[in-house]
């Protein structure tokens, strides 16, 4: 590990903590019961940080099994399009942001069609099309999910706030790091490229987790 990474384990939650990646919704479905933490006194639901860190460690190592041109990336959510893009700049795989076209993954006569190994997507409720089509075509499916998401189709569920501002752009910035070093590819230079700011869409003081 190198730059950033070079971190403690222990400033890595509390940069995630503090970036309100670990904060849920007012709503909990049975499935996500087990990556709660607690629950706020407001009815916000708080989400395990260390579950998060270790299932974006997994899922880091899952990308890396496949060529990072057979791994589709999805958001529709207007804060996941920034961190989509980058990630896959850094990585090489393959982004469809701000709009998933219907029979991307299950018409081979449209333009947009692909077929992918393995798709993530930033939430399964905006990227619900994604989903199902991965389901049609037997792809796994990467989700980050909070508190409220339905997993039923999710093979690999990140639990974490996959709304936030920030919270989305610091996962993906936390996942491009751990894909990279799980390829053998994160060189001392490359690390210093890949920095927070880089992911997100406007600077981190002018807005609150």
């Amino acid at each position: 590990m190198s730059g950033e990474e070079e971190k403690s384990k222990e400033t890595i939650q509390e940069l995630f903590v503090r970036h309100g990646v670990y904060i849920g919704s007012r709503i909990k479905v049975k499935h996500m019961e087990k990556f709660i933490f607690k629950l706020r006194p407001d009815g916000v639901y708080l989400i395990d940080i260390n579950k998060t860190i270790e299932r974006l460690n997994i899922a880091a190592k899952f990308i890396s099994y496949f060529p990072p041109e057979n791994v589709v990336v999805v958001s529709t959510h207007v804060y996941g399009t920034k961190p989509v893009l980058k990630f896959c700049e850094f990585t090489k795989c393959i982004p469809i942001v701000e709009r998933f076209e219907p029979g991307s993954f299950t018409n081979p006569s449209l333009k947009t069609y692909l077929e992918p190994e393995l798709v993530l997507v930033s939430d399964p409720r905006y990227d619900n099309q994604a989903v199902t089509e991965a389901k049609i075509a037997r792809i796994p499916v990467i989700a980050m999910c909070s508190t409220d998401n339905m997993i039923s189709d999710i093979d690999l569920v990140i639990p974490m706030n996959n709304r936030g501002r920030l919270a989305l752009p610091y996962a993906f910035w936390y996942l491009t790091q751990r894909v990279l070093v799980e390829r053998g590819e994160l060189t001392p230079e490359l690390a210093e490229k890949i920095k927070p700011e880089e992911f997100l869409e406007i600077p981190p003081q002018e807005v609150k987790a």
